[in-house]
């Protein structure tokens, strides 16, 4: 389990390696948060109510136990499972719990815990909530949790500190889809954010509010006598009862407060105040109480979400911290114990409120110093990110933004964090730090933030020192140009390469820091172009600047780009030498972003070239060398590539649409479209053309808002051939005439080329339509003649046959005429048997027919053999 854990603790964190501290202690921390509370029997009242909606509630998909703190939400559901056999898994949420992979990472380990194959099948799909994009991720976990027969009770407490509207959406999303036998208990301060009107008009929702938790008299008179030792009389009980609302932290404030006190007639009398005082008077009443060392304790232990002995030492000074915190348990002194092995704990909720409003007034002068020692502990055992919280918690901005620069490199994976602590900082606080000010601009560059990205550069040029600019002034030009290329002012983008280049001919740190990730916008630069021979101009000026410079791997990312426009273009061979100068490249090899592209460009081409084995060959080679944290989504994507292959061989294996993890009514962003347009591709040979038009028609939506020409190209041409598979011939030419209308500024090719017999089909048909006086001005007929000929080039010994088939089909198809075997076949093309089976696949195909004695019965008709 623990190896489950730091799988998903590299993907939350970004971070392929964890320190001898970091892997002891950041494991028992995630651990404390799936700790099910223990509470004593004798410490209990029985709530025979209570249990009976918590038990209606395994009937339901959703039960919510809501009210304001102390009312025993946690402590309702912990008894509940301590009497019940059920099995069920508990996650405990804390703010820093506002980000989709640290919210879903604990679900998923969780679960695990109760079905240990559980998070080595949802795991892979984890880093797809990078892009926002949660329903593959979901989809995923639902299916999975499908396969279980057992009943589970998966519980989140305190779901109130989830504010993330992307988290709300999600477990909406999580709920529509839930299987009969799973059960959601939520327990929050305020009401569920999600949506849970159906839920509950359709009998599938429990709800239990302050009505039902608030303690009833004869459970006061159970709790004060029985559990807490009182001997008081009913009457008093009541008095109590009444005057808190059945407010069960108030009673239990109250009956600790009664036990020290030697009249309970004047105790009674005096206790008044409005509900919201209650917890003040009462906590600085039992707190008066303690001796003054350990007042000190609590109150400087307090400013830390979750206290163990060496973090209680190093932020009080004093030693013998861990038998202290042990004592302090024993006492029920509002302590919660974390673990079973009583290292780690925390105090309760109201009582670390209290606490800490009492610090700030008494340690006025002397915050700083506590906070800071408590932040330096964090980070010297690896608790990087709630080093910085605590730091930003209090207001120390300058002592985070130092903290942030030390670290850059292993925060820059928090992406929600980091942004939102950069956001947060001072002005002041960036001043004599630039590589915080650079990776600001960047990430304003991630979340499409152009204004703003832009307008802090300008503010660097004219804040940096004279020394600081001579160190920077090249990395400042080189985000001003990614700026201006992403805004597609490609004129000043070139002219701050120019500038960068000239400062900083060895390149910048900032242009690779985020090569090893996984991105989905990798094949995506050319979607910034109109027009094709823009974006050629573009990037073959800067390849020739970078290309014959020493250890430079960034220009690996336009030998890519400059790759797969070639491809478009059919110009193979030049394209296969760009590829190739990736592949071949030492210093480009432990980028894993920019060897999967260059590997899916190779295939391609293969592919093009009619060698389909050294394309799926050149896919699986890659596996290995992908050394990355996000791992399991490049071999996501290298699976979808592979399906893509497969379905332009004939030979597609469903098995793809069960396990890619998307589906068509996927609300998608811009990120995994390549993957979307795939599915469109399967789906239509999965023969479901309307599923596939209903995700094109979102797609052309999202690309046509977006004005990437690229995108809208691929989307036309597929809407184009859903018609066509449809039958709907009228809006299947109008489709592809619109998709000609848009390629042709731009000479697209292989776009159209690589959609095989059924697109020469649709030209043929486009072409006589025009050649009969049906009213089409916007593409020319030249363009549609210079596509058909190309693919009729394909083999020419067969394009009169309107069939078109590879010449190495034709060549297999001949063979077998000559009655060689597979395996024959396969010695003389020096192929495997199986690439041999994949063309027979596709010839049987494209010739409508099931056996080798009719393929070559209509080989020989049409003249073939």
């Amino acid at each position: 389990m623990g190896e489950l854990y730091l799988e998903i603790m590299k993907i939350r964190y970004n971070n392929g390696s964890c320190s001898q501290l970091d892997s002891r202690c950041r494991p028992m921390i995630l651990s404390t948060k799936l700790h099910i509370p223990q509470t004593r029997r004798d410490d209990l009242v029985e709530r025979a109510a209570i249990t009976e909606l918590l038990n209606k509630g395994l009937k339901s998909k959703l039960t919510s136990v809501t009210a304001p703190g102390g009312y025993g939400k946690t402590t309702a559901l912990s008894q509940w499972l301590q009497q019940s056999a059920i099995p069920a898994v508990w996650i405990s949420l804390g703010p820093q719990d506002n980000d989709l992979i640290e919210f879903w990472s604990y679900t998923i380990a969780a679960v695990n815990s109760k079905h240990p194959q559980f998070a080595e099948a949802v795991t892979p799909h984890l880093p797809s909530l990078k892009s926002g994009a949660f329903e593959p991720f979901i989809s995923a976990m639902i299916h999975e949790l499908n396969g279980y027969s057992d009943e589970l009770v998966m519980i989140w407490d305190d779901y109130h500190a989830i504010d993330l509207a992307s988290i709300h959406k999600s477990v909406a999303y999580f709920l529509a889809y839930l299987p009969a036998h799973i059960h959601l208990y939520v327990t929050s301060r305020v009401e569920m954010p999600f949506p849970t009107a159906r839920l509950q008009t359709t009998g599938q929702m429990v709800k239990i509010t302050i009505q039902e938790l608030r303690f009833q008299l004869a459970e006061g008179i159970r709790y004060f006598q029985n559990c807490m030792g009182l001997s008081l009389s009913g009457e008093k009980i009541a008095d109590l009862v009444d005057r808190t609302e059945g407010w069960i932290s108030g009673l239990y404030l109250a009956a600790i407060s009664l036990q020290r006190s030697g009249n309970y007639s004047d105790f009674i009398r005096g206790f008044s105040g409005e509900h919201r005082n209650i917890s003040d008077y009462l906590f600085q009443e039992v707190f008066s109480l303690q001796p003054s060392e350990i007042q000190s304790f609590l109150l400087e232990t307090s400013i830390v979400d979750r206290i163990n002995g060496p973090l209680c030492e190093t932020v009080t000074g004093h030693a013998n911290c861990q038998e202290l915190l042990e004592m302090l348990e024993q006492h029920n002194l509002f302590i919660v114990s974390l673990d079973d092995q009583r290292q780690w704990y925390r105090y309760h909720h109201l009582f670390s409120d209290f606490l800490r409003k009492l610090f700030r007034q008494r340690y006025a002068g002397q915050s700083k110093e506590f906070h800071v020692k408590a932040a330096h502990w964090l980070e010297e055992h690896g608790f990087l990110e709630e080093a910085v919280e605590q730091l930003f918690m209090n207001g120390h901005h300058h002592e985070a933004s130092i903290l942030i620069e030390k670290h850059l490199q292993n925060l820059h994976a928090k992406r929600g964090g980091l942004y939102r602590w950069l956001r947060d900082l001072p002005e002041s606080c960036f001043t004599g730090k630039p590589r915080i000010q650079f990776l600001y601009v960047k990430v304003m560059v991630e979340t499409n933030e152009m204004e703003l990205a832009q307008a802090r550069l300008r503010l660097m040029e004219d804040k940096l020192s004279v020394p600081e600019w001579k160190s920077y002034a090249g990395t400042v030009h080189f985000l001003s140009a990614a700026v201006s290329f992403y805004r597609r002012d490609f004129r000043r983008a070139n002219e701050y390469f120019e500038i960068f280049d000239r400062h900083t001919p060895e390149g910048s740190y900032i242009q690779m820091i985020e090569a090893n990730s996984f991105s989905m916008y990798f094949d995506t630069l050319l979607s910034f172009f109109k027009n094709l021979h823009d974006a050629e101009r573009f990037f073959s000026k800067w390849i020739k600047v970078w290309e014959d410079r020493d250890n430079y791997p960034y220009v690996g990312f336009f030998y890519n780009t400059y790759s797969l426009l070639l491809y478009e273009w059919n110009r193979l061979e030049e394209a296969e030498v760009y590829a190739e100068r990736v592949l071949r490249s030492t210093c480009m090899q432990p980028y894993a972003l920019i060897l999967l592209s260059a590997s899916v460009n190779a295939a391609r081409i293969c592919q093009a070239k009619g060698d389909s084995a050294k394309a799926l060959e050149l896919l699986e080679r890659v596996k290995p060398k992908i050394d990355s944290v996000d791992k399991t989504m490049f071999m996501r994507r290298i699976e979808a590539e592979k399906a893509n292959l497969s379905l332009a061989n004939g030979s597609f294996d469903e098995r793809w649409l069960q396990t890619c993890g998307i589906k068509h009514t996927d609300t998608i962003p811009l990120g995994p479209i390549k993957e979307y347009l795939y599915l469109a591709s399967a789906l239509m040979e999965h023969r479901e053309v309307d599923e596939a038009l209903q995700l094109l028609e979102q797609l052309y939506r999202l690309v046509d808002k977006a004005d990437r020409t690229w995108d809208k190209v691929k989307v036309t041409i597929l809407q184009s051939m859903a018609f066509y598979r449809k039958g709907d011939l009228t809006n299947a030419v109008m489709k592809l005439e619109a998709a000609l209308q848009l390629a042709e500024p731009g000479k697209y090719i292989r776009s159209f080329v690589d959609e095989g017999t059924k697109m020469a089909e649709m030209l043929r048909e486009y072409i006589r339509q025009r050649q009969m006086g049906v009213n089409r001005k916007s593409a020319s007929m030249l363009y549609a003649r210079e596509l058909l000929l190309l693919m009729s080039d394909l083999t020419n010994e067969t394009a009169g046959s309107g069939i078109l088939i590879t010449k190495q089909e034709l060549k297999i198809l001949r063979m077998i005429d000559m009655g060689l075997s597979n395996k024959q076949i396969a010695e003389q093309l020096q192929i495997t048997a199986e690439t041999v089976k994949s063309h027979l696949k596709s010839v049987y195909r494209k010739l409508h027919v099931n056996s080798r004695e009719q393929a070559l019965e209509q080989g020989k008709q049409l003249k073939w053999l």
